[in-house]
């Protein structure tokens, strides 16, 4: 019998009184999802002929070719789609091992501590790095660091386990230690990766990369006295930390700190005064020029209509949205094709969301559950948040819609975490079993 056929077999096998076998179980053989494959080109495709829509103003303008970003986006989409492809035909047990995870760990501290030394400024944060000439937006690296460290570090853990390792001493209980394991020591890496992002001041990233890592752990099976017990300990090492860092800088660096995060209340206050019908005495305003963005959003969805004034028929895209290719490119979308075309984005991605989530549950591997939740929420809360940002139903973020929004970086590792989810889905899930007749 060939190794490949063993593979395939299972533990059931029926013989005749001969000794011949008369049926089998198999297995069924390895089939990546061909459904969120099938999502992710339609959106793909989708996104390109949107932006080619949205973005022929502003690239003209400003590059001189109004195809400049279609064919920029496009570049990015199509290396990432390759990666996507090679990671999805890779067995994703291979990924699962000690020093990939600590590699991936450090690799995003290290990005995360370059940016902060070495990053430009941009829009008055150090968010990005330029590498021949291209920009390259490193938190995008992070978000995908991040889920892989916490679905590795769990992995890890539950091999050591098995192996008897992390059983209390005396001086310590095996709930302390059990806490320390599985919410405290993770939760601090995670933490100084969230902190040097938050530094830059990335405050839409830190807010994502929180919730993401949350949900990742969730995903974990964490017992409820590790979640109290190391959660406390988490917090009040994180109280200690962060109160003594403050208390040693001098009066001139807290008032830069501070100074950093003012663009926090500006959009606070935008959201405020978008959705207050009254002035009130004493309370902060946006003037407007910080609400204008968020005013032309909602003129650009409410002038779509039901079925939207056509493709290609965008007002707001000739210069009155700034940046309609990028941040609100689902105004442009809900301006041209109107409610119809609204709803179908927000449909993909909820199809997308299910689909990862099946993944998800059919997964075979702590590892394997945890990366395809860690990354099905990522796309998927961006996606929404995005959205909420542009009808007005949350304070702008500057969140972009996956596979819609211009950003090469972003989307190329979109396609990433797409790869992973069908790696998974081809190679992490619990296999079917069929009887064969012989």
């Amino acid at each position: 019998m060939s190794r490949k056929m063993k593979h395939l077999i299972s533990e059931n096998v029926d013989f005749h009184d001969d000794g011949k076998i008369k049926s089998l179980d198999v297995y069924a053989p390895f089939r990546i999802n061909l459904g969120i494959m099938i999502l992710v080109m339609v959106m793909m495709a989708f996104g390109i002929l949107m932006l080619f829509s949205a973005s022929m103003p502003k690239a003209y303008t400003s590059q001189g070719n109004a195809m400049y970003y279609v064919i920029r986006q496009g570049e990015f989409l199509l290396a990432g789609f390759v990666m996507a492809v090679i990671i999805a035909f890779l067995p994703i047990k291979k990924f699962d091992f000690w020093p990939f995870t600590i590699l991936v760990f450090f690799a995003a501290l290290g990005v995360a501590i370059w940016t902060m030394w070495k990053g430009e400024v941009v829009n008055g944060a150090r968010r990005w790095v330029f590498i021949g000439g291209t920009s390259f937006q490193t938190s995008e690296l992070i978000k995908i660091a991040v889920v892989f460290f916490i679905a590795g570090y769990r992995s890890g853990i539950q091999r050591l386990r098995k192996k008897g390792w992390f059983v209390a001493k005396k001086s310590l209980s095996q709930g302390t230690v059990d806490a320390i394991v599985d919410i405290t020591f993770p939760g601090i890496c995670v933490l100084v990766v969230l902190g040097i992002v938050l530094a830059q001041p990335h405050m839409s990233c830190f807010l994502i990369l929180g919730a993401i890592s949350f949900i990742s752990f969730l995903c974990c099976g964490i017992p409820l006295r590790s979640w109290i017990r190391g959660g406390a300990l988490l917090l009040a090492i994180g109280i200690i930390g962060l109160g003594g860092f403050y208390l040693t800088l001098s009066s001139a660096k807290r008032e830069k700190i501070q100074n950093n995060f003012a663009h926090v209340v500006t959009r606070l206050n935008i959201f405020a005064t978008m959705n207050s019908d009254e002035e009130e005495e004493g309370e902060a305003k946006a003037d407007e020029d910080e609400t204008y963005q968020s005013n032309q959003s909602i003129i650009a969805v409410g002038s779509g209509g039901m079925t939207g004034v056509g493709f290609g028929n965008s007002r707001q895209k000739y210069m009155y949205l700034p940046e309609a290719h990028n941040d609100y490119v689902y105004s442009i979308i809900c301006e041209e094709l109107g409610f119809v075309g609204g709803v179908s984005v927000l449909v993909l991605f909820w199809l997308f969301m299910i689909g990862g989530f099946y993944v998800s549950w059919q997964a075979s591997s702590l590892f394997t559950r945890v990366l395809t939740a860690g990354y099905t929420s990522l796309i998927t809360l961006q996606a929404f948040l995005n959205v909420g940002v542009d009808i007005g139903a949350i304070p702008p973020t500057g969140i972009t819609l996956p596979f819609f929004s211009f950003g090469g970086t972003a989307n190329f590792f979109f396609m990433i975490a797409v790869g992973i989810i069908l790696s998974v889905s081809r190679t992490g899930t619990k296999r079917k079993k069929m009887k064969l007749v012989v």
